[in-house]
């Protein structure tokens, strides 16, 4: 029997050798040229930079493959943070990409490892409810329960990338996250200091002015138009705008899982519609069919290098951590029901943090997002510098170093360095 689970995997970048196998060669799996790899790379690891973490063998099916066919394979190891501009020679770097995986585990001697992906195919994935995902990679991962190909106790993994067969009609990525305002010109000027990007004027003749940062975009959002409107009211107010290529599809499963404010308004070429969550948090769902905006990142001016998170206050983190995981298909993380903040694995962009600080600590504030910064001292300096209002003074822990700076609208917004 084989342990199967189904996990949401962040992208990794693997360094390591490259080879072309061809299975059609009659050879056993302890035999074969991939096993005559591994040693010749594992003594070349020392070469590798920020090596980290485990080792990955990498199936690499090139478009045109065909079954049982030739492919190439990647013999490797963890990198972290990636130096592709430091490989040994003769190595190659490789991105797996994040997403969905099922992951089987196998125990016994290597010479058993076709075994364990016949009972993958064709057994757990046809009646799994979910379907292979073209935009992942196959793979073994290899840690310290591997004890060499000959020994019965070793165990490695298989990760196979897949999605679901009917996905969710919402995207698991913060296109965007709103901040309020009652002053468009003055707050574009605080967030444009900030970021160290000049002001856009053409901007702010509506009731918006938008930052289109890699990863995740700012939406400076006055409301003048909504407030205009008897059937708008101040709690629909979205916090953050997620995305969906399907709108009506995503409107109707908004209306099983939580509590629409609006039917969707279609201003071709977006449409988009407002919902609440359980803990009362409005979200906007949006389809946008234009042509990307080229995206943009702070300035070398600017203490910052983009939004790294974005925080969603709840009371309840686990039944929130429930819901949100129904809400984009993605499977639950038992293990981290406990702790205060729960991360909502995304494609993409910023993290999505659903906080149980505020109400743990009967907190009456809210803190929208951080911005993350490769350097606290020079990102301290800027803001003295700059005449920026602190909500309080730096902390530090052992994972990170913060502090919360308020915007001309009393948001309070977070600068935070990870310490690596």
């Amino acid at each position: 029997m084989y342990e199967t689970r189904i996990v949401w995997e962040s992208e990794t970048q693997v360094v390591g050798e490259i080879i072309r196998f061809d299975p059609s060669i009659p050879a056993l799996p302890s035999e074969n040229e991939i096993s005559a790899l591994w040693p010749r790379f594992m003594s070349r690891v020392p070469e590798i930079r920020n090596a980290a973490g485990g080792t990955y063998g990498l199936n690499l099916f090139g478009e045109g493959c065909l079954p049982g066919g030739p492919f190439h394979y990647m013999a490797g190891i963890g990198v972290e943070p990636p130096s592709a501009d430091s490989l040994p020679e003769g190595m190659d770097t490789v991105t797996i990409p994040a997403g969905l995986y099922a992951v089987v585990t196998r125990k016994g001697v290597i010479d058993g490892i076709r075994d364990a992906f016949r009972y993958y195919w064709e057994e757990w994935l046809p009646a799994s409810g979910y379907v292979t995902r073209s935009s992942g990679i196959e793979y073994e991962y290899y840690d310290d329960r591997y004890l060499g190909n000959d020994n019965p106790e070793s165990v490695m993994e298989i990760w196979c990338p897949i999605e679901l067969a009917q996905p969710a009609p919402v995207e698991n990525r913060v296109a965007s996250v709103f901040v309020h305002v009652t002053d468009l010109r003055r707050s574009a000027e605080w967030y444009s200091t900030l970021l160290g990007l000049p002001l856009r004027e053409e901007r702010l003749d509506g009731p918006v002015y938008w930052f289109e940062l890699e990863g995740t975009q700012i939406l400076l959002d006055s409301n003048v138009n909504n407030r205009r409107n008897p059937d708008w009211h101040e709690e629909m107010k979205p916090r953050l705008m997620l995305a969906t290529n399907d709108i009506d599809g995503a409107y109707r499963y908004a209306q099983e899982l939580g509590e629409p404010f609006t039917e969707p308004q279609h201003f071709d070429p977006v449409a988009f519609f407002t919902f609440r969550d359980p803990e009362g948090n409005s979200l906007m769902v949006c389809r946008n069919l234009a042509t990307a905006e080229a995206t943009i990142r702070p300035s070398a001016d600017s203490p910052v290098t983009g939004i790294g998170g974005v925080f969603l206050d709840v009371k309840e983190v686990a039944s929130a951590a429930r819901w949100y995981s129904k809400l984009f298909g993605l499977p639950l993380e038992e293990s981290r029901l406990q702790a205060p903040i729960y991360p909502i694995p995304v494609t993409k962009g910023a993290a999505l943090l659903l906080d149980g600080n505020r109400h743990r600590n009967q907190e009456q504030f809210t803190e929208l997002f951080y911005f993350e910064t490769e350097d606290f001292d020079r990102a301290l300096t800027f803001i003295r510098e700059h005449g920026i209002e602190l909500a309080s003074e730096p902390q530090h822990f052992d994972d990170l170093s913060e502090v919360t700076l308020l915007d001309p609208d009393g948001n309070r917004i977070v600068i935070a360095a990870m310490k690596r």
